[in-house]
């Protein structure tokens, strides 16, 4: 696959930014564009920042940080945060693994899902209220940057719980050394122009730690994982990037 075009399949699976250029691609050369994830996540980031910096002498910090995180969630068509909410609706009906999957393919939300996403959104909301100083900057690009990086790693530590349908079963398990390792080197460069080496080593450490243990617990429920699990995963990472980076901010004080 051409890397332009590879680059332009990403932020239009990714976002929902009106990119008017077709792109025909095989279904078996899907996965190489998921090594560009790691850009989209920084440009999800750097709008989130933006939106931050220009509601913050507008309204009170709390609604500053809810827009930014609002806008993150138009730029995706909130495809992430979806998943999140349908995988707490498959893996805590306490049904079995063919029904899990079933719910999870549900459009309806269920009551697990919506105190999920409440909860998550909270949680993300007060974390990131509470990060002094300019590391809201950072902290608002990192967490979806890395929280991409995550979904490539899920992807690949992992086998499709669907047999390979769905968009999820597109990379689930498709992805190469190479381009995990080219996804890990984009992200560092653009994580280590916003924090110092040592920091992003702990943050990438501790989010992958934390990616392998949620994709093997999943991994154990369904016999692998999905779409939505994936968006489950990135969601997951975000909000251990925000709390990762408040107890960083507030020792630095």
């Amino acid at each position: 696959m051409d890397e332009i075009k590879a680059f332009i399949l990403s932020l239009q699976f990714m976002t929902r930014i009106p990119i008017n250029v077709k792109v025909d691609v095989n279904k078996n050369d899907f996965h190489k564009m998921v090594k560009y994830f790691p850009f989209v996540g920084g440009f999800v980031g750097a709008v989130a920042s933006l939106m931050f910096y220009a509601s913050k002498n507008i309204f009170p910090r709390e609604i500053a940080i809810t827009t930014a995180l609002a806008s993150s969630y138009i730029l995706t068509g909130a495809m992430h945060i979806d998943g999140f909410a349908d995988t707490f609706d498959g893996l805590f009906s306490n049904r079995s693994r063919d029904r899990m999957l079933e719910i999870m393919k549900d459009s309806r939300l269920g009551t697990n899902g919506v105190l999920a996403l409440v909860f998550l959104i909270i949680l993300k909301i007060l974390f990131l209220t509470d990060i002094k100083g300019n590391l809201i900057y950072s902290t608002l690009i990192l967490m979806p940057l890395i929280g991409r990086f995550s979904i490539i790693l899920a992807a690949y530590a992992s086998k499709s719980a669907r047999g390979g349908e769905g968009l999820g079963g597109l990379i689930i398990g498709k992805i190469s050394f190479t381009e995990l390792m080219l996804s890990l080197l984009f992200t560092s460069v653009v994580g280590m122009i916003f924090v110092h080496l040592t920091v992003f080593l702990k943050l990438l450490a501790v989010s992958s730690v934390v990616t392998y243990l949620i994709t093997k617990y999943i991994s154990m429920r369904i016999g692998g994982m999905t779409g939505d699990t994936l968006g489950a995963v990135n969601e997951f990472e975000e909000l251990v990037i925000a709390i990762s980076m408040y107890f960083l901010s507030i020792t630095k004080v």
